[in-house]
């Protein structure tokens, strides 16, 4: 049988979005530690001053914010850029909750544009999309598309190659939203800490995502190593058998 199993470049693309996680954790620490120990700390003054001038604005800085979201992650921008972004503007529970809601909109729109208007857009990004991911979403279950949104791939890929799939929408969803809870949870508890007045309460955020990303680390060797092979495994097995089905007839 012909199997196509998850290759050594997956395997390395999975080390370095693993490295690259806890990176972007001591990264955070570090600039937490600067900001409150050099001449740097008025920074802090004034991101509060700019919280409240924010705050001052009501529901119209939670809206506008959420609406500029999800255009620029329907367009493809990296979104956990904003997702920290929301931490460090609106705190961890708002900030978070704006991001997770933003992320799925403008994941869904990206989906949509990709299913009903957009094919040639759609096959032209599709061209990025690699084996791996090819082979989770041969089947776009909830599971699958959890799984996907772990991959260290663009997520502007995995909307748009579930968009030309028979994906239901109700999977995209329950399984978009399963996917980005947990990135979306660290980092905008990471972003939140950028926004602390007080270096004990920062500290303590920064160890909480460290140990979240320590977490999510585990689950990304844990899905290379059993959910995409047993995905590839599954994939070979109908190839082979769609194959034997040729010969036969």
């Amino acid at each position: 049988m012909d199997q196509v199993l998850p290759s050594t470049k997956d395997a390395d693309d999975t080390g370095r979005e693993a490295r690259r996680l806890l990176i972007l954790g001591l990264a955070v620490a570090c600039l937490v530690l600067v900001l409150h120990f050099t001449p740097l700390n008025q920074w802090i003054g004034d991101l509060q001053a700019f919280k409240q001038q924010i705050r001052d604005y009501g529901w119209k800085a939670y809206v506008g914010f959420a609406a500029g979201t999800v255009g620029a992650i329907a367009l493809g921008v990296p979104r956990l850029i904003l997702c920290a972004l929301a931490g460090t503007l609106f705190g961890f529970v708002a900030g978070g909750l704006i991001a997770l809601v933003s992320s799925i909109s403008g994941s869904w729109g990206a989906f949509l544009f990709a299913r009903w208007s957009g094919r040639g857009w759609a096959e032209n990004r599709l061209a990025g999309a690699g084996k791996t991911l090819r082979t989770v979403l041969a089947t776009p279950t909830v599971t699958a598309i959890f799984v996907a949104r772990q991959l260290p791939v663009p997520g502007i890929l995995v909307n748009v190659m579930l968009g030309m799939l028979p994906t239901s929408q109700r999977a995209f969803l329950i399984g978009t939203a399963l996917g980005y809870l947990p990135s979306t949870a660290i980092v905008a508890l990471a972003g939140s800490s950028l926004g602390k007045d007080n270096l004990a309460a920062a500290m303590t955020q920064i160890s909480l995502a460290m140990i979240g990303l320590g977490l999510l680390t585990v689950l990304l060797v844990w899905l290379h190593r059993n959910v995409l092979r047993r995905a590839a495994e599954k994939t070979g097995a109908n190839k082979a058998a769609a194959t034997a089905k040729e010969v036969a007839g």
